[in-house]
């Protein structure tokens, strides 16, 4: 639909507006605004009546006004109004308006794919405050995604073109748990390329494919099926650690978290941050090891923290990350 439209025809009904002003200046000699007055109320068959008795040549051109311009009026205003609902209600319009909120994110996170592991990662990703851009060629699996206000756009992920316009180039993390592995494949391949600096997690359905999408760029690889058998033993061995370790405990007694060190913190020692906040440093993670959070380790710049305490404590050393 031309854009153009709804301003020629706000445009014309202006106009027409504008020719009954100056007609009832010119025939009346009224002022502008009753002039004005006038010739809405003509054309909207409103009927208040004229501001001042008629003159012979006002009379005349009310008559005229009446017979063409009353019609053209309500016309032009049907044509608007089913402009404007053809506006709001078009699907190709309404995913202009879309896209064009994703072109302003930056550092959000794209779940390619929405089947119920796209949905899981999406939606944990919304309950900790982060944008998400959702992408999946199935309109009807982004209902939800929608209806709880998760950005979304409707394409095959594996096409480039999909995820410039998902913001790939802006974005700080992209999720890729598509049902098929060449298609996984593909994603990390094609993100990588456009965002060398963009942080991937794909999904595989078994080791080999796991090996490709590492070669490939991606910087983590998971199989949910061994991920939920791994879960189920560890709830039988360590039910409680099972849950704690998973994020379905929370509790203001305690809680963990993982921080990355900001620079306000860069060359202080564990100790010092634990006395000043009373969280306890469980580890350090550096240069993608994970090292014992000893009390004399010095932190260094970007370093990340597992932090576990009380809720206001793991909230004191967020605040200085924050801060």
């Amino acid at each position: 639909m031309d854009r153009r439209r709804p301003l020629t025809l706000i445009a014309m009904i202006l106009g027409l507006i504008t020719f009954g002003t100056l007609g009832f200046r010119e025939t009346e000699g009224w002022s502008w605004l009753d002039c004005i007055f006038m010739s809405v109320m003509t054309l909207t068959t409103v009927g208040y009546g004229s501001p001042e008795p008629l003159h012979t040549d006002g009379k005349i051109f009310s008559v005229v006004l009446m017979t063409f311009g009353i019609g053209l009026m309500l016309y032009l205003l049907t044509l608007l109004a089913e402009t404007m609902i053809r506006t709001f209600t078009d699907p190709t319009t309404n995913q202009r308006r879309k896209e064009r909120k994703i072109m302003t994110l930056k550092d959000h996170t794209i779940v390619c794919g929405y089947g119920q592991v796209g949905e899981a990662v999406a939606t944990a990703l919304v309950s900790a405050k982060k944008e998400v851009v959702v992408v999946d060629h199935r309109t009807e699996h982004l209902e939800w995604a929608q209806a709880h206000g998760i950005h979304t756009l409707v394409g095959d992920a594996t096409d480039e073109e999909v995820l410039r316009r998902a913001g790939v180039e802006r974005a700080a993390s992209l999720v890729s748990v598509i049902n098929n592995d060449p298609s996984n494949l593909y994603v990390v391949l094609s993100a990588k390329g456009l965002n060398p600096d963009l942080k991937v997690i794909a999904r595989a359905s078994d080791e080999s494919a796991a090996r490709k999408m590492r070669r490939a760029g991606a910087d983590e690889v998971v199989n949910p099926y061994q991920l939920s058998g791994n879960r189920i033993a560890a709830m039988m061995l360590a039910p409680r650690l099972s849950r704690l370790l998973s994020g379905n405990v929370t509790s203001d007694h305690f809680t963990v978290r993982e921080i990355s060190v900001p620079d306000a913190l860069v060359g202080r020692t564990i100790a010092e941050l634990g006395r000043q906040t009373g969280a306890l440093i469980v580890a350090v993670w550096r240069d993608g090891q994970p090292l014992r959070g000893r009390p004399k380790e010095v932190l260094q710049a970007g370093d990340t923290v597992l932090v576990a305490g009380a809720a206001d404590e793991v909230e004191a050393v967020e605040a200085q990350r924050l801060g």
